[in-house]
Formats: C-alpha cells, sequence, structure tokens
C-alpha cells in the first residue's frame, strides 16, 4: 500500500488542512509564567525579549507565538502538545522543573527523540572580548547543512542580541563577508572584505581599516544568521488588515 492510499484514507488525518484550536492570550502566557516560574507578566516580557505592550497584544488578540513556541521546545525539551494546548504527557516536563531548574540545564541537550539525525552546536556570546557559553542547541543535520555548519564541536553558534549567527570556522581565508576574528585573544564580529590590492578590510560604515594579519586571527564565517521574528508582523487567527 502506497503512502498516498495509507493516509489518504487515516482519519486522524482528515482535518489536516484545518487550524487547531492552539491557547493564545491569557491562557498561554499564564502557562507560560508558571513553566519559568516567574511572579509577573514583567518578568515573562523580559525573559523573551518582547515589550509589555506586545504582551498586552497578545491577550487582546488571543495570539499564539507559534514560533517563538518551537524555540522554548527546542531550548528546553518541555512538550509542543503542553505548551500549545496545557495537554499531553508531563513525565518529562515534570522532571525537567522538579528535578533540575531550568537555568541549571540550559547547556544540555536531551538525546534525540526523533528517527532522523540531529547535530549539537554550542552557544556563545561575546564578554569583554571571550567567547562565553550560553547554551547548547540541537537541529536536524538537514537544517545543519543549510546553515552551512556541520553540527560538531568546531562549529558555533553566536548570540548577538536576539539573532543567532552560525560560524562556519573551516572558512578563515578571507573573502568578503561576515566574520568572526580575534586580535590579542580578544574576540569580535565584523565585516570584512579582500580588496584587489590583496589586502584585507574591515569595514566599518564608511570606513575601511587595514587588517594587520599578524595579529588578527579568523575563527570563522558567519555562514547564516537566524533572527528574530517581530512579534509585530505575526498575525492573530482571524486578522484582517
Amino acid at each position: 500500500m502506497s503512502g498516498y492510499v495509507k493516509y489518504k484514507h487515516d482519519q486522524k488525518l482528515k482535518n489536516l488542512d484545518k487550524p487547531f484550536a492552539y491557547d493564545g492570550g491569557k491562557n498561554l502566557i499564564d502557562r507560560l509564567i508558571n513553566l519559568f516560574e516567574l511572579r509577573s507578566r514583567v518578568e515573562l516580557g523580559d525573559l523573551l525579549g518582547v515589550t509589555p505592550g506586545t504582551i498586552s497584544t497578545w491577550t487582546t488578540r488571543e495570539t499564539t507565538p507559534y514560533e517563538l513556541l518551537i524555540r522554548i521546545h527546542l531550548l528546553t525539551g518541555w512538550p509542543m502538545e503542553y505548551l500549545c494546548f496545557g495537554t499531553g504527557d508531563l513525565t518529562q516536563l515534570k522532571k525537567t522543573t522538579t528535578n533540575t531548574h531550568f537555568s541549571e540545564q540550559v547547556n544540555e541537550v536531551a538525546p534525540p527523540t526523533l528517527s532522523y539525525e540531529r547535530g549539537v552546536l554550542q552557544v556563545y556570546t561575546i564578554d569583554n572580548g571571550h567567547l562565553a557559553p550560553y547554551e547548547k542547541i540541537e537541529a536536524t543535520v538537514n537544517l545543519l547543512q543549510y546553515c552551512k555548519v556541520r553540527g560538531n564541536e568546531n562549529d558555533l553558534v553566536v548570540k548577538d542580541g536576539f539573532d543567532l549567527l552560525f560560524i562556519n570556522t573551516r572558512e578563515i581565508q578571507v573573502n568578503q563577508g561576515r566574520y568572526l576574528y580575534k586580535v590579542n585573544q580578544t574576540h569580535q564580529l565584523g565585516m570584512m572584505k579582500l580588496y584587489p590590492d590583496g589586502k584585507i578590510y574591515l569595514l566599518e560604515e564608511e570606513e575601511r581599516y587595514l587588517v594587520d594579519e599578524s595579529v588578527t586571527q579568523i575563527v570563522g564565517k558567519v555562514a547564516a544568521t537566524l533572527k528574530q521574528t517581530p512579534i509585530s508582523l505575526i498575525r492573530p487567527r482571524g486578522y484582517k488588515a
């Protein structure tokens, strides 16, 4: 039996073209406050990097921030069913929230539970010029290949504000693009370009500065950037312009 015939008659998939009744607004906000063990919406907004106005908009428009829930799921392991509906198997959820506080286990990555292969990348922040471990993320190998990284101990991710910069550490020969580099063990990010005179320049707005290759080490090139979608661009269900 072909997959088409098999799943075409599967009753569970009859409504695949219809959206589920995901929780949004107050119910979802209260659930996230409880999961993160917070005291207020102000703390939730600060933790998620959104403004109080955005939290208020979620309430009045019954908004479900789907992409945000996916990121929370990937970073914490909390079940998507519980995040979206408040139902499902809470065994793993209870284990996460009672035995180990989330802040104590952000650098841990649970073993893959899906059938396809995954890779793991360490996320860093640049703290006073030094790479400081922030958390680890896992993703499918296909996604990592799309981001032009391999997901091993060599490649890494740098958190720049709310963006995640995937650094390909095999690209250390400057051509043109944004690079992670260090001078005297101080890490920085910057746009660099190899000019026809055979020299590498650091580009900042309208200025360019000659790179001293004797003291500058190229760590890798920013191969891809995962940007946070502004909440204002997420349209709630039933939204009409």
